[in-house]
């Protein structure tokens, strides 16, 4: 920046200026797929393992996901309100795939390859784009809640692995609460643990039913993250973003002043 040229501090991102009583006073936010890229580093752990175990191979890559996330929905709540540990949940659905492919597997052999399969996960693990930069840009503006429908020690380790752990003021969990979204009495309690009111806070998340739903139920504006391009159900109860970038029109939307 050149001589005489003053930067204007009180500028936040384009349009957005600092005036906390202009803004909003928390952002709730989601983790799997809002923060963390779950599906991309799901999908690659199973082609990992698709691909290299030709007893899996009966089965179409496309159904082998499919399945996946079918049995995984069917176990949600008893994984996120910690009835089932997520290991033993993995156990379960390898030992369901090696069924439908025609070669049972014991337990001992599941846990072998479940081991494989949290690897391959881990090491495929990556942030979505401009989520951490979104986190650092709004962090001095407004308190940050992570809504998650997971367990305390999975959500921690990731926002530690990904360095977001320093912009996030609450963390709020399925498993801790005993509610999951899209439960009304996730998000009030949410709103508690960051001291705001459903009129000055903003849910950011990627599922509509979960995010958009459960927070706008409550009077809470939302934000919807399609990265997938799925068909919007109503474009009236939450605005839809295809990516955070540019994070500084994403800033902009998050903090825009209650109506």
């Amino acid at each position: 920046m050149g001589p005489g040229v003053r930067r204007d501090d009180s500028l936040v991102g384009p349009g957005v200026r600092r005036d906390d009583k202009q803004m909003i006073r928390a952002v709730l936010i989601d983790l799997d797929d809002t923060l963390v890229d779950h599906q991309h580093a799901m999908r690659s752990a199973l082609r990992t393992l698709h691909s290299s175990d030709v007893r899996l191979q009966t089965l179409d890559y496309d159904f082998l996901v499919a399945e996946w996330q079918r049995v995984l929905d069917e176990m949600h709540d008893d994984v996120a309100l910690g009835r089932v540990s997520i290991h033993e949940s993995r156990i379960l659905r390898y030992r369901h795939f090696y069924a439908l492919a025609g070669s049972p597997v014991e337990r001992g052999e599941a846990e072998t390859i479940s081991g494989r399969h949290l690897q391959s996960y881990m090491d495929n693990r990556r942030v979505v784009a401009g989520a951490d930069t979104l986190l650092r840009a709004i962090k001095p503006h407004a308190r940050i809640a992570v809504v998650t429908n997971n367990t305390v020690a999975e959500q921690r380790e990731k926002l530690a692995a990904f360095g977001m752990t320093r912009f996030v003021d609450e963390l709020v969990t399925s498993e801790e609460f005993g509610a999951a979204k899209p439960d009304a009495a996730i998000f009030r309690h949410a709103l508690e643990r960051v001291g705001a009111s459903a009129a000055d806070a903003v849910m950011v998340g990627d599922s509509w039913v979960n995010d958009v739903v459960g927070a706008t139920a409550i009077g809470i504006r939302a934000i919807w993250l399609n990265r997938t391009g799925a068909a919007c159900p109503d474009a009236t109860l939450a605005h839809e973003l295809t990516s955070f970038e540019p994070v500084a029109r994403t800033v902009e939307l998050v903090l825009r002043p209650p109506l």
